[in-house]
């Protein structure tokens, strides 16, 4: 799950990784989850289709995911494993690399 916002810098940077890697995992099972902060669903679509966004995306007007996984700023990447259970919590943002590395754990299983 990815914490972020249009008005956010190092978001926009982290998106093609985001989209990549998303792509790249999703046939083992690994959903990426973009969460907007405190915007409208109209400037999240039209940002997530300018920038070729194809993971889904949830809009969080209130930032209540924000202040839940006690996100110090944005981007927020928080790993969560099959069973609902957070595993890590990434603030700043993420290479490709870095997210291959973060999930790699999860995806060993037990």
């Amino acid at each position: 799950m990815n914490l972020w916002a249009t008005w956010c810098p190092p978001c926009l940077q982290e998106v093609p990784d985001l989209e990549r890697f998303s792509n790249e995992y999703k046939k083992s099972g690994v959903v990426v989850l973009g969460v907007d902060q405190g915007e409208s669903i109209a400037a999240a679509s039209a940002f997530a289709r300018a920038h070729g966004v194809s993971y889904p995306i949830l809009v969080d007007e209130d930032q209540q995911y924000g202040r839940t996984y006690e996100a110090i700023g944005l981007p927020t990447t928080v790993v969560v494993d099959r069973a609902g259970h957070v595993v890590h919590g990434y603030d700043g943002p993420l290479t490709l690399a870095q997210m291959r590395e973060a999930v790699a754990p999860v995806l060993k299983g037990p």
